[in-house]
């Protein structure tokens, strides 16, 4: 018995030493820079990457007949929540008019799977109201108090805080004893803690000024929230409004905790291992708009000499 024993736990030795010595899981730092290397190549019949700190995993067009959408989704899962991120078009600083590709951003970061943020760049020298926290620092303390507001805590975790005046004062920079890492203003949200926001709220102009109009001529993105560590991004390929939006996300997403949306119409994109995979050619991956920010996941698994 102790023999067995014995050969167990050296043979536990051994698997573990292989594994460390092929690569090890490292927190990313709370900076600019971006994730760790990845060596895979995008292809279009390519749906899932995974590494020992990442999942990621898209659909391509989907289609929800009672709702008459088209719709992508990419659900990821990672490790450690240094790997959900923002990024700026320009590297230095998230106050800048600089817009470039979101695939040219994702690949300068080592991005898995990245979408647009809020389009913190939506601004004329420094006249912006947009409150920007990112990767921890505090670039502009103004808020835009008819936004709803997406605080990433240092978990990874969502907390949502509607429009309203007590935007102006209240603590932005933690939340539930946690430091905030990043801070988005656009919304409107459409689930928060579980709880679908009244279509009232979402179509109103002053919570949605740029995409509440009932027509709904423009297309959809959010991001959501089910558990620790574990996302999706839903973005149509058709237009919707923001209830009908809210439908198509419930039902593609009805056990989520959160679901924010970020910038649509052509802002909306996802770039997955450096190439945009909705609503484009194909052929000459066309139709990007260059934009100020994006969201994005990366990987941790750092090979060994990296």
């Amino acid at each position: 018995m102790l023999k067995r024993t014995l050969v167990l736990l050296l043979s536990l030795l051994i698997i573990s030493a292989v594994a460390t010595a092929d690569g090890e899981l490292r927190p990313l730092p709370l900076d600019l820079t971006g994730g760790a290397p990845y060596d895979t190549e995008y292809a279009s019949d390519l749906l899932v990457y995974e590494d020992p700190s990442i999942r990621v995993e898209r659909t391509l067009r989907t289609q929800n007949k009672e709702l008459r959408l088209e719709y992508y989704t990419v659900d990821i899962r990672i490790k450690d929540p240094s790997q959900i991120r923002t990024a700026p078009a320009d590297p230095t600083t998230f106050v800048s008019e600089r817009r470039i590709p979101a695939d040219t951003i994702a690949r300068r970061v080592n991005a898995i799977f990245a979408m647009n943020g809020d389009y913190c760049g939506d601004f004329h020298g420094h006249e912006s109201s947009k409150y920007i926290l990112r990767q921890g620092t505090l670039y502009r303390d103004t808020v835009d108090t008819r936004l709803d507001m997406l605080i990433i805590d240092e978990a990874g975790d969502f907390h949502i805080v509607q429009g309203g005046p007590e935007l102006e004062n209240m603590d932005k920079t933690a939340v539930d004893g946690k430091k905030a890492v990043n801070v988005l203003q656009f919304g409107p949200a459409l689930v928060i803690d579980g709880q679908e926001v009244d279509d009232a709220y979402i179509m109103d102009k002053n919570h949605s000024p740029q995409f509440a109009e009932p027509a709904g001529n423009a297309t959809r993105l959010c991001l959501v929230q089910f558990e620790p560590l574990h996302y999706m991004a839903i973005c149509t390929r058709n237009y919707a409004n923001m209830a009908q939006f809210k439908q198509l996300v419930k039902a593609v997403a009805p056990d989520c905790t959160n679901a924010y949306v970020l910038d649509g119409g052509g802002s909306a994109q996802f770039i997955f291992l450096g190439r945009k995979i909705n609503n484009v050619n194909a052929e000459t991956n066309q139709n990007k708009r260059k934009l100020s920010d994006i969201v994005y996941f990366a990987s941790a698994w750092f090979e060994e000499g990296e």
